[in-house]
């Protein structure tokens, strides 16, 4: 759908030049979708969200420029569990919450938050990107058209039902911890019928995270279940009393 490109900006400095394939750029909805992300980036302003600098048509194709950083995916770090990751993860965490935290009270909701949407640099440093499916807090209450995100990472009240709010990136937040922790989704199955079952199953909890890895704390464990809460009531409301809990254990 899209193509990534480095480029250098007047001042001689990496950027990231992100457009749209020629066949997708063809359809005004596509468009309208890739210039509504970079709008929600340009309202952002923080150091843990990735930065747009500008954006245009390239002939018929449209494009964004964003910041260019030196960094691995997250992904990448939990598929060759780098030290990067285990040497840090508490301070991921609390730097993907406050990213997290920053975008609602900015108006937003992400609805993508997974490994492959975080960056990570040399120094530990996280950046979250890919607003492709972020949307403004003023539709919360309404059924979105099209179930969104990877769906591992979506909360079991969006798979039933369609509605969104806060909660669901903290459940995505949630599954994005516990695969930093312990190299493993919540839920898991050969088949993407069967994960997506489990997760709406409400007598099928989530894999406890000590039974991956038992030098977890319990409080760390404890902190990433109530994010996984399958009844919405039970989960954190917001990424404030995630972080506020999170302060406790660093």
């Amino acid at each position: 759908m899209t193509r990534l490109f480095v480029g250098l900006d007047k001042q001689q400095n990496r950027v990231v030049i992100r457009c749209l394939t020629d066949e997708w750029a063809k359809r005004w909805g596509v468009r309208k979708s890739f210039f509504r992300s970079a709008e929600v980036i340009n309202h952002l302003n923080h150091p843990n969200v990735i930065k747009l600098i500008e954006t245009g048509y390239e002939g018929r194709v449209p494009f964004m420029v964003i910041e260019f950083i030196e960094s691995r995916t997250l992904r990448d770090l939990i598929l060759y569990r780098d030290p990067l990751l285990t040497d840090n993860v508490l301070s991921l965490m609390r730097q993907l919450a406050e990213a997290l935290l920053y975008i609602h009270n900015n108006g937003f909701l992400h609805l993508d938050v997974k490994p492959e949407n975080i960056l990570i640099r040399n120094d530990g440093h996280l950046v979250l990107i890919d607003f492709d499916l972020a949307i403004p807090t003023k539709r919360w209450r309404k059924r979105i058209r099209q179930l969104p995100g990877t769906p591992s990472y979506i909360a079991p009240e969006t798979l039933t039902t369609r509605m969104v709010n806060e909660k669901s990136d903290v459940y995505s937040f949630g599954v994005t911890c516990y695969e930093m922790l312990t190299y493993h989704k919540p839920f898991e199955g050969d088949k993407i019928e069967q994960v997506r079952a489990a997760q709406i199953d409400p007598a099928i909890p989530p894999t406890k995270l000590r039974s991956h890895n038992p030098a977890i704390p319990v409080a760390v464990e404890n902190l990433i279940l109530k994010c996984l809460a399958k009844n919405p009531a039970d989960r954190y409301p917001s990424m404030s009393l995630v972080i506020r809990d999170l302060e406790a254990l660093i």
